[in-house]
């Protein structure tokens, strides 16, 4: 129990007056505690801004920005389960949260439970199914369990909610090259290619998948392009 809560429940004693009076005080001082956190976090510092996180928690155990950013610090110091916790507890406040669902599946993919993680990807896109990192994310699950064509519509999704992300176009490329598609898959890393000369990998997936056609000179060129990008 938090102190608001021991507050609104009349456990200290005050009257009326004095409790709202300490409840606007507790929740001026949570937010002080908070935005010193989430400065301390900018900088790096994450071990602190946990113990700012934590106060704020102390005050205001339903303070959902305060468990949400407690789990992405969790995370930048590989406390992944940690994280995990703090993020199922600021969705079980807002089932709703999208910075939650959205951090949850990201820390359940660093750990490989890729089911796990499209579920909250799942519930991203349900509620503003216009989030293309949400498509994208879930696209790269999807395509770690090996399900390839399910992991090109999320690509294919990404870029028409925004094409200047070429990441999803070069994951397309992958994918394809993966179901052996591999003239479809050098579209896709040409089309990088022509959109930024200088994405990293793209000469070298274009060239592995010339390889796969026997197109060995093409190829060469592509990997002699590549480490000149290096």
């Amino acid at each position: 129990m938090d102190i608001l809560q021991c507050l609104d429940m009349g456990l200290f004693g005050f009257g009326k007056s004095k409790i709202d009076k300490r409840k606007e005080d507790w929740i001026v001082e949570g937010k002080n505690w908070y935005d010193q956190g989430n400065s301390l976090a900018k900088l790096g510092k994450d071990e602190e801004a946990i113990a700012c996180y934590d106060k704020t928690i102390s005050l205001d155990s339903t303070h959902c920005g305060a468990w949400n950013n407690k789990g992405h610090s969790l995370s930048k110091l590989g406390k992944d389960e940690e994280s995990i916790v703090c993020y199922s507890q600021a969705i079980r406040l807002n089932p709703e949260d999208l910075m939650a669902w959205t951090g949850k599946g990201f820390v359940l993919n660093k750990l490989e439970r890729y089911d796990e993680s499209i579920a909250c990807y799942n519930q991203v896109i349900r509620f503003n199914s216009e989030d293309s990192n949400a498509w994208f994310s879930r696209g790269n699950a999807l395509a770690h369990l090996r399900k390839f064509e399910e992991a090109i519509a999320c690509y294919d999704k990404t870029a028409r909610l925004n094409p200047e992300d070429l990441r999803a176009l070069f994951n397309k490329g992958n994918a394809l090259a993966n179901l052996k598609k591999f003239e479809e898959s050098i579209g896709c890393f040409d089309d990088v290619i022509k959109k930024n000369p200088k994405y990293p990998s793209a000469f070298r997936h274009k060239g592995a998948a010339l390889k796969k056609l026997g197109r060995d000179e093409e190829a060469e060129h592509c990997f002699t392009k590549d480490k000149e990008l290096e």
